[in-house]
């Protein structure tokens, strides 16, 4: 990263990513992926947990609340915050060379180290989700159908449905001029408001 970048991307703006705030879980409905689901959370879990209580050098019961609360604090934060990378431009060569007329492009990369970094914190929350659902402690968001998320995005309450629904024919030219006695051009003259209707067919003549 550099000023000068910084300067480029200004006069020639690229696509970047995004950090997306997750506060809903649609649940897993069956128990046998729950089941192995849970044994993989617990192995990484307990890596997690591990690693930090291993190498802190302070007494075992300190250095277990302390390798706790880093569990949770990741855990936490893998589940609430989704980074999503901009795949467009992560820089040339497929992000293997940096963009020198670019920042964005770094901005992408890191969006996308950091989605893989929490990557095993938002399994092991997804986990522990899945597993209070099933349990009956917790429940599961719903899956939104099209006609749920047409409904939202219009605004309509959740009564609204479409069963009683009616459709309409609207009646012909020819029967519209039959009913009214009127000529085709004195027809058009009043639904569109034309003052004279020399260019129109004048069935009369």
């Amino acid at each position: 990263m550099s000023l000068y970048e910084y300067w480029c991307e200004l006069d020639d703006p690229q696509p970047v990513g995004n950090i997306e705030v997750n506060t809903k879980h649609v649940a897993q409905q069956s128990k046998w992926v729950v089941f192995f689901k849970l044994i993989a959370a617990s192995l990484m879990t307990a890596g997690l947990f591990g690693v930090p209580l291993y190498f802190l050098p302070l007494p075992v019961w300190q250095s277990g609340l302390v390798s706790a609360g880093f569990a949770m604090i990741y855990i936490g934060m893998a589940f609430l915050f989704i980074p999503h990378a901009n795949t467009d431009n992560m820089g040339w060569l497929g992000g293997m060379v940096d963009d020198p007329f670019h920042i964005s492009d770094d901005w992408n990369r890191a969006l996308m180290f950091y989605h893989a970094v929490l990557g095993p914190g938002r399994f092991i929350a997804g986990t522990m989700l899945d597993v209070a659902c099933l349990l009956g402690v917790a429940k599961s968001d719903p899956i939104a159908v099209p006609d749920e998320a047409y409904q939202q995005s219009m605004g309509y309450s959740a009564n609204y449905s479409t069963a009683n629904a009616t459709m309409t024919e609207l009646p012909s030219e020819q029967e519209e001029l039959t009913n009214s006695g009127m000529s085709r051009e004195e027809v058009n003259q009043q639904r569109y408001g034309l003052s004279s209707a020399r260019f129109l067919i004048n069935d009369d003549e």
